[in-house]
């Protein structure tokens, strides 16, 4: 019995999907492509989060920041595209009020994303960012 290997012809639409794949950039290239007014508060999370302990860690993962103490408590993804910060924290969602906190909570149990928790907060101004504190604090000190 003789064996042969084949080689797969990609279509033209299959070679634009082949070229794309693998392009997803980083956490760090992202963060270099944001404004500096997202930089910046990102910047400031960054602080927040590193002063509620001296066992707080920050760690650079390919497509998020973790922040942990032995575990992760916090993840932020950066969106320069649409000038924001998604924030994952280790907080049961059943436990917040998301109907009333639309574009800014949302339970992602059963949506795959980066980075580790169960509630996303969508940070795109300082206010966002002041809302957000209490969660991170929270999801910090259940870790």
């Amino acid at each position: 019995m003789n064996a042969t290997t084949g080689q797969v012809i990609a279509t033209g639409e299959e070679k634009k999907a082949l070229k794309g794949a693998g392009k997803v950039k980083t956490v760090s290239e992202l963060y270099d492509q944001a404004d500096t007014e997202l930089k910046d508060r990102y910047e400031a999370l960054k602080a927040f989060v590193q002063a509620l302990g001296d066992d707080v860690q920050l760690a650079v993962v390919k497509f998020y920041f973790a922040f942990k103490r032995i575990k992760n408590f916090t993840c932020v993804e950066i969106r320069p595209q649409v000038h924001s910060m998604l924030v994952f924290v280790k907080i049961n969602p059943d436990s917040v009020d998301l109907e009333n906190n639309k574009g800014f909570l949302r339970d992602v149990r059963k949506i795959g994303h980066f980075g580790t928790g169960d509630l996303e907060i969508t940070i795109k101004s300082a206010d966002d960012f002041e809302r957000a504190k209490p969660y991170i604090l929270k999801s910090y000190e259940a870790s």
